[in-house]
């Protein structure tokens, strides 16, 4: 499969939607909420992409909970990884929910969610609720707990933002944050470094927030953050994600094609150009076609309908106790 990820625009494929997913170039799909009405239309649409693909696609979404949820109808509602840490039992939960999240995803023929969240703290306006907590060892904690979840069905995960964006008041989809400290390492990288350590992650994203006590390039563009710290340094052998190169935080780095260019030859593997057709087909028109053969790793480990996952005891006994812990989050908190 080829580095780019692609978005569609609805509920079904149209003429052009099935031009792209045939490009070698393209080697996965995101899709946003725009794409789903129901279950069964959601199956449906998945189907027909990896029809449409004719070879090996990995289709993925951010469903990591909390605000960041794109289906939400007819679908468990996660509880943001900032409740585990406040809550009774919450270690229990936050692998419950890792579990939840991902059987649901994966039922539907979605291989992975891109989670979890490892920044640290709560005041960035891009993570908020989304950190699992303001020091490292919570963060290294609940993180691990959810993750072992996605991992007990099949899927997937996706450490993000390195090396660490909670810092940074602003928000990198809508400007580029920059990140003044020079303690770096000893501070929100080392719980990126505590989880490649563990073995726990399969795929990495960078932020697009530039560190210059370290290097004048966000580290979703910066060869030095993610070829010599990320791969030399930390010895991280899994697949590296750009974050979307549509957002503020890359625009640093030139139009679509040169971000995308830039990305790759930084170190990314794979790249997210998310809403902005025009800007897939310019990448398209103007990178060299490439293979990713790792990036099959990330399908998914596990096949099961809908159908079936809802008949089973543990999701409904999973489902009920999620929830339960969920209200009990927002009742608090309200």
């Amino acid at each position: 499969m080829g580095p780019l990820w692609v978005d569609v625009e609805g509920y079904e494929l149209d003429a052009e939607d099935r031009e792209l997913l045939e490009h070698p170039t393209v080697g996965g799909v995101i899709l946003f909420a725009r794409n789903y009405h129901d279950s069964e239309q959601l199956a449906a649409l998945t189907a027909s992409m990896r029809k449409a693909a004719k070879r090996p696609l990995l289709i993925g979404v951010d469903q990591e909970g909390g605000r960041v949820q794109r289906f939400r109808e007819h679908f468990s509602l996660i509880p943001p990884a900032q409740s585990y840490a406040n809550m009774p039992n919450g270690e229990h939960m936050a692998r419950e929910s890792g579990w939840l999240m991902a059987a649901e995803l994966m039922a539907h023929d979605i291989d992975i969610s891109f989670a979890p969240v490892l920044d640290r703290g709560f005041d960035c306006k891009a993570i908020g609720s989304r950190a699992f907590g303001e020091d490292n060892s919570t963060v290294i904690r609940f993180s691990t707990a959810f993750m072992q979840g996605m991992k007990d069905v099949g899927m997937a995960t996706t450490g993000k933002h390195f090396p660490g964006h909670g810092a940074v008041l602003a928000d990198s989809h809508v400007e580029s944050p920059v990140d003044e400290r020079s303690d770096l390492f000893e501070q929100d990288m080392a719980i990126f470094k505590a989880q490649i350590d563990a073995g726990v992650l399969d795929a990495m994203m960078p932020a697009h927030v530039i560190y210059p006590n370290y290097d004048a390039l966000p580290a979703s563009g910066s060869s030095y953050w993610l070829k010599t710290i990320l791969r030399k340094q930390l010895g991280f052998n899994g697949i590296v994600f750009s974050d979307d190169l549509s957002m503020e935080g890359a625009s640093v780095m030139g139009g679509p094609a040169e971000r995308s260019q830039q990305a790759l030859d930084a170190g990314c593997d794979m790249l997210l150009l998310c809403n902005n057709r025009q800007s897939s087909i310019e990448v398209l028109d103007n990178i060299a076609i490439s293979d990713v053969p790792q990036a099959a790793t990330l399908l998914k480990k596990t096949q099961f309908s809908v159908k079936e996952l809802k008949a089973s005891s543990k999701w409904r006994e999973v489902q009920q106790r999620v929830a339960a812990f969920g209200a009990e989050w927002q009742e608090k908190n309200s």
